[in-house]
Protein backbone atom coordinates (compact mmCIF):
# COMPACT_ATOMS: atom_id res chain seq x y z
CA UNK A 1 0.00 0.00 0.00
CA UNK A 2 2.84 2.42 0.82
CA UNK A 3 4.48 1.87 -2.57
CA UNK A 4 1.12 2.28 -4.35
CA UNK A 5 0.38 5.57 -2.63
CA UNK A 6 3.82 6.84 -3.59
CA UNK A 7 3.14 5.97 -7.20
CA UNK A 8 -0.32 7.56 -6.99
CA UNK A 9 1.28 10.94 -6.24
CA UNK A 10 3.33 10.65 -9.43
CA UNK A 11 0.27 9.53 -11.41
CA UNK A 12 -1.70 12.56 -10.26
CA UNK A 13 1.23 14.83 -11.15
CA UNK A 14 1.36 13.24 -14.60
CA UNK A 15 -2.40 13.74 -15.07
CA UNK A 16 -2.16 17.43 -14.16
CA UNK A 17 0.83 17.84 -16.46
CA UNK A 18 -1.15 16.26 -19.29
CA UNK A 19 -3.97 18.75 -18.68
CA UNK A 20 -1.44 21.60 -18.85
CA UNK A 21 0.03 20.24 -22.09
CA UNK A 22 -3.42 19.93 -23.64
CA UNK A 23 -4.21 23.53 -22.71
CA UNK A 24 -0.90 24.73 -24.14
CA UNK A 25 -1.60 22.81 -27.34
CA UNK A 26 -4.93 24.59 -27.71
CA UNK A 27 -3.12 27.94 -27.44
CA UNK A 28 -0.82 27.24 -30.40
CA UNK A 29 -1.11 29.67 -33.34
CA UNK A 30 -3.45 28.50 -36.09
CA UNK A 31 -2.25 28.55 -39.70
CA UNK A 32 -4.58 29.47 -42.53
CA UNK A 33 -4.46 26.76 -45.23
CA UNK A 34 -4.53 28.64 -48.52
CA UNK A 35 -3.27 25.95 -50.89
CA UNK A 36 -5.94 24.05 -52.82
CA UNK A 37 -5.34 20.36 -52.15
CA UNK A 38 -7.22 17.66 -54.05
CA UNK A 39 -7.95 14.17 -52.74
CA UNK A 40 -9.39 11.11 -54.46
CA UNK A 41 -12.39 9.41 -52.88
CA UNK A 42 -14.85 6.69 -53.88
CA UNK A 43 -17.44 9.14 -55.22
CA UNK A 44 -15.59 12.29 -56.36
CA UNK A 45 -12.54 14.50 -56.01
CA UNK A 46 -12.48 16.24 -52.64
CA UNK A 47 -11.00 19.45 -51.26
CA UNK A 48 -9.64 19.74 -47.74
CA UNK A 49 -12.86 21.49 -46.71
CA UNK A 50 -14.87 18.57 -48.11
CA UNK A 51 -13.04 16.20 -45.77
CA UNK A 52 -14.59 17.96 -42.75
CA UNK A 53 -17.98 16.51 -43.83
CA UNK A 54 -19.71 19.72 -42.65
CA UNK A 55 -18.21 19.44 -39.16
CA UNK A 56 -16.09 22.01 -37.34
CA UNK A 57 -12.93 19.95 -36.90
CA UNK A 58 -10.91 17.41 -38.86
CA UNK A 59 -8.31 14.97 -37.54
CA UNK A 60 -6.12 13.39 -40.21
CA UNK A 61 -4.06 10.29 -39.62
CA UNK A 62 -1.19 10.24 -42.12
CA UNK A 63 -1.26 6.54 -42.93
CA UNK A 64 2.01 5.25 -44.44
CA UNK A 65 1.15 3.72 -47.82
CA UNK A 66 3.64 4.35 -50.62
CA UNK A 67 2.22 4.23 -54.16
CA UNK A 68 4.56 1.31 -54.96
CA UNK A 69 3.39 -0.78 -51.99
CA UNK A 70 0.63 -3.37 -52.27
CA UNK A 71 -0.54 -2.92 -48.69
CA UNK A 72 -0.39 -0.36 -45.90
CA UNK A 73 2.23 -0.07 -43.17
CA UNK A 74 1.83 -2.72 -40.40
CA UNK A 75 2.26 -0.18 -37.59
CA UNK A 76 -0.26 2.24 -39.14
CA UNK A 77 -2.63 -0.69 -39.62
CA UNK A 78 -2.35 -1.51 -35.93
CA UNK A 79 -3.17 2.13 -35.13
CA UNK A 80 -6.23 2.11 -37.39
CA UNK A 81 -7.41 -1.19 -35.92
CA UNK A 82 -7.78 0.56 -32.55
CA UNK A 83 -10.44 2.88 -33.94
CA UNK A 84 -13.87 1.56 -33.01
CA UNK A 85 -17.39 2.67 -33.87
CA UNK A 86 -17.59 4.37 -30.48
CA UNK A 87 -14.57 6.57 -31.24
CA UNK A 88 -16.17 7.77 -34.46
CA UNK A 89 -19.60 8.36 -32.87
CA UNK A 90 -18.19 10.39 -29.99
CA UNK A 91 -16.04 12.48 -32.32
CA UNK A 92 -19.03 13.18 -34.56
CA UNK A 93 -21.08 14.20 -31.51
CA UNK A 94 -18.48 16.92 -30.98
CA UNK A 95 -18.47 18.02 -34.61
CA UNK A 96 -15.14 16.36 -35.38
CA UNK A 97 -14.30 14.08 -38.33
CA UNK A 98 -11.52 11.49 -38.35
CA UNK A 99 -10.03 10.52 -41.71
CA UNK A 100 -7.03 8.64 -43.06
CA UNK A 101 -4.92 10.04 -45.89
CA UNK A 102 -2.24 8.17 -47.84
CA UNK A 103 -0.21 8.81 -50.97
CA UNK A 104 -1.11 5.42 -52.48
CA UNK A 105 -3.62 5.53 -55.36
CA UNK A 106 -7.26 5.03 -54.43
CA UNK A 107 -7.62 1.55 -55.91
CA UNK A 108 -4.89 0.20 -53.62
CA UNK A 109 -6.36 1.99 -50.62
CA UNK A 110 -9.84 0.64 -51.36
CA UNK A 111 -8.65 -2.95 -51.72
CA UNK A 112 -6.65 -2.82 -48.49
CA UNK A 113 -9.45 -1.06 -46.60
CA UNK A 114 -11.93 -3.79 -47.62
CA UNK A 115 -9.47 -6.50 -46.65
CA UNK A 116 -9.04 -4.95 -43.18
CA UNK A 117 -12.78 -4.40 -42.71
CA UNK A 118 -12.50 -0.68 -41.93
CA UNK A 119 -15.28 1.81 -42.67
CA UNK A 120 -13.63 5.10 -41.66
CA UNK A 121 -13.05 7.59 -44.51
CA UNK A 122 -9.72 7.12 -46.28
CA UNK A 123 -8.53 9.40 -49.07
CA UNK A 124 -5.67 9.37 -51.56
CA UNK A 125 -3.38 12.40 -51.79
CA UNK A 126 -1.59 10.91 -54.81
CA UNK A 127 -0.42 13.66 -57.16
CA UNK A 128 -0.82 16.49 -54.64
CA UNK A 129 1.64 18.31 -52.36
CA UNK A 130 -0.29 17.44 -49.21
CA UNK A 131 2.03 14.74 -47.82
CA UNK A 132 5.13 16.78 -48.61
CA UNK A 133 3.75 19.97 -47.09
CA UNK A 134 2.88 18.15 -43.86
CA UNK A 135 6.27 16.40 -43.80
CA UNK A 136 5.01 12.82 -43.91
CA UNK A 137 6.64 12.00 -47.26
CA UNK A 138 10.33 12.83 -47.49
CA UNK A 139 11.77 13.53 -50.94
CA UNK A 140 14.46 16.20 -51.31
CA UNK A 141 13.61 16.63 -54.98
CA UNK A 142 10.18 17.91 -53.91
CA UNK A 143 10.74 19.61 -50.56
CA UNK A 144 13.55 19.91 -47.99
CA UNK A 145 13.54 17.04 -45.51
CA UNK A 146 11.81 17.83 -42.21
CA UNK A 147 10.38 15.34 -39.72
CA UNK A 148 9.19 15.90 -36.18
CA UNK A 149 10.38 19.51 -36.52
CA UNK A 150 13.97 18.41 -37.25
CA UNK A 151 15.80 19.08 -40.51
CA UNK A 152 17.86 16.48 -42.36
CA UNK A 153 21.16 17.42 -40.75
CA UNK A 154 19.67 17.10 -37.27
CA UNK A 155 17.99 13.79 -38.09
CA UNK A 156 21.25 12.37 -39.47
CA UNK A 157 23.20 13.64 -36.47
CA UNK A 158 20.76 11.77 -34.22
CA UNK A 159 21.14 8.63 -36.33
CA UNK A 160 17.56 8.86 -37.60
CA UNK A 161 18.31 8.19 -41.25
CA UNK A 162 15.03 6.28 -41.57
CA UNK A 163 13.16 9.59 -41.24
CA UNK A 164 14.99 11.28 -44.13
CA UNK A 165 13.28 9.49 -47.01
CA UNK A 166 9.97 7.89 -47.89
CA UNK A 167 6.72 7.66 -45.96
CA UNK A 168 6.39 8.69 -42.30
CA UNK A 169 3.50 8.55 -39.78
CA UNK A 170 1.78 11.50 -38.19
CA UNK A 171 -1.46 13.15 -37.11
CA UNK A 172 -2.66 16.61 -38.15
CA UNK A 173 -5.62 18.58 -36.81
CA UNK A 174 -7.65 21.26 -38.56
CA UNK A 175 -10.38 23.72 -37.62
CA UNK A 176 -12.98 25.11 -40.02
CA UNK A 177 -14.27 28.65 -39.69
CA UNK A 178 -16.83 29.41 -42.39
CA UNK A 179 -15.03 28.50 -45.64
CA UNK A 180 -11.52 28.64 -44.24
CA UNK A 181 -9.49 25.70 -42.91
CA UNK A 182 -6.82 26.25 -40.27
CA UNK A 183 -4.03 23.86 -39.35
CA UNK A 184 -3.96 23.77 -35.54
CA UNK A 185 -1.58 20.94 -34.61
CA UNK A 186 0.57 18.09 -35.93
CA UNK A 187 2.41 15.35 -34.10
CA UNK A 188 4.73 12.62 -35.32
CA UNK A 189 6.34 9.36 -34.20
CA UNK A 190 5.09 8.22 -30.80
CA UNK A 191 2.99 11.36 -30.59
CA UNK A 192 0.33 9.28 -32.34
CA UNK A 193 -0.05 7.19 -29.18
CA UNK A 194 -1.82 9.98 -27.32
CA UNK A 195 -5.12 8.90 -28.89
CA UNK A 196 -4.98 5.88 -26.58
CA UNK A 197 -5.76 2.46 -27.97
CA UNK A 198 -4.40 -0.89 -26.78
CA UNK A 199 -0.98 0.52 -25.88
CA UNK A 200 -2.36 2.57 -23.01
CA UNK A 201 -4.21 -0.47 -21.68
CA UNK A 202 -1.00 -2.52 -21.83
CA UNK A 203 0.90 0.24 -20.02
CA UNK A 204 -1.16 -0.59 -16.91
CA UNK A 205 -0.16 -4.26 -16.90
CA UNK A 206 2.81 -6.11 -15.40
CA UNK A 207 4.19 -7.09 -18.81
CA UNK A 208 3.57 -3.69 -20.39
CA UNK A 209 3.83 -3.59 -24.18
CA UNK A 210 6.15 -6.59 -24.05
CA UNK A 211 8.84 -4.90 -26.12
CA UNK A 212 12.60 -4.75 -25.59
CA UNK A 213 12.89 -1.00 -25.05
CA UNK A 214 10.76 -1.08 -21.89
CA UNK A 215 11.86 -1.32 -18.28
CA UNK A 216 12.14 -3.40 -16.21
CA UNK A 217 14.05 -5.63 -18.61
CA UNK A 218 13.27 -9.28 -19.21
CA UNK A 219 9.51 -9.03 -19.82
CA UNK A 220 9.56 -9.16 -23.60
CA UNK A 221 7.29 -11.85 -25.04
CA UNK A 222 7.74 -11.27 -28.77
CA UNK A 223 3.96 -11.21 -29.19
CA UNK A 224 2.06 -8.63 -31.17
CA UNK A 225 4.94 -7.16 -33.20
CA UNK A 226 4.11 -7.04 -36.94
CA UNK A 227 6.59 -9.01 -39.01
CA UNK A 228 9.29 -6.78 -40.49
CA UNK A 229 8.54 -3.83 -38.20
CA UNK A 230 10.56 -4.84 -35.13
CA UNK A 231 13.20 -2.19 -35.77
CA UNK A 232 10.92 0.72 -36.65
CA UNK A 233 8.18 0.73 -34.04
CA UNK A 234 10.12 2.48 -31.28
CA UNK A 235 13.48 3.99 -32.26
CA UNK A 236 15.69 5.18 -29.41
CA UNK A 237 14.75 8.85 -29.66
CA UNK A 238 11.07 8.03 -28.97
CA UNK A 239 11.65 6.13 -25.74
Amino acid sequence: MKERKKLLKKEKKFTRLRDELNAERRRLPMVNIQKEYEFASADAKKTLLDLFEDRMQLIVYHFMFDPDWDEGCPSCSAWADHIARGHINHLHARSTTLALISRAPLDKITAFKERMGWDMPWYSSFGSDFNYDFHVTQDESVKPVMYNYRDKATLEHLGQHYHTEGEQPGISCFLRVDDTAYHTYSTYGRGGEQVGGAHYFLDMTALGRQEEWEEPEGRTTGLGVPAGSENILYPDEYK
